[in-house]
């Protein structure tokens, strides 16, 4: 009797083991800007009241990203901003590493990237959270060039 107690508590730790009890599943997105899909932008998004966990992820041609965390729990119930990016690209050619335009570079002095999508999305005063977990997947994220 007691041995069979011990390999139903042994199976019963195996099962919770194995079926991720606790760990969240990526979760999936679509961002778009009055309606068109955003690629290239940085996905984040930051517990509320949580210290920490941030899930993340970029978007591709058609707006789509999985968010995931490295965290070996997975991603936690909860409400979560969600901070959207994107700069411009800045390129200036090849350099030499000692020439006066390189050092500005290094130095954070050189060109800056500039947003392509409203800032307040990319701050914690965005207007937009979800909960996870999420009770549609892909979750919408639609943004507006006049917020």
């Amino acid at each position: 009797m007691l041995r069979n107690r011990g390999l139903i508590i042994l199976f019963g730790g195996l099962i919770l083991l194995t079926s991720g009890c606790g760990a969240g599943k990526p979760v999936q997105v679509v961002v778009t800007l009055d309606g068109k899909p955003v690629e290239g932008a940085n996905v984040v998004l930051m517990a509320e009241g949580a210290a920490g966990q941030a899930i993340s992820g970029f978007t591709s041609a058609d707006g789509s990203a999985t968010l995931t965390t490295s965290s070996k729990e997975g991603i936690k119930p909860g409400t979560y901003k969600v901070l959207v990016t994107k700069v411009k690209t800045v390129t200036v050619g090849t350099l030499d590493p000692k020439s006066p335009e390189a050092m500005k570079m290094m130095t954070g002095k050189g060109p800056k990237p500039k947003s392509e999508l409203p800032l307040v999305y990319g701050s914690m005063t965005t207007p937009i959270t979800i909960t996870v977990p999420v009770a549609a997947s892909p979750v919408k994220i639609e943004l507006k060039a006049k917020p």
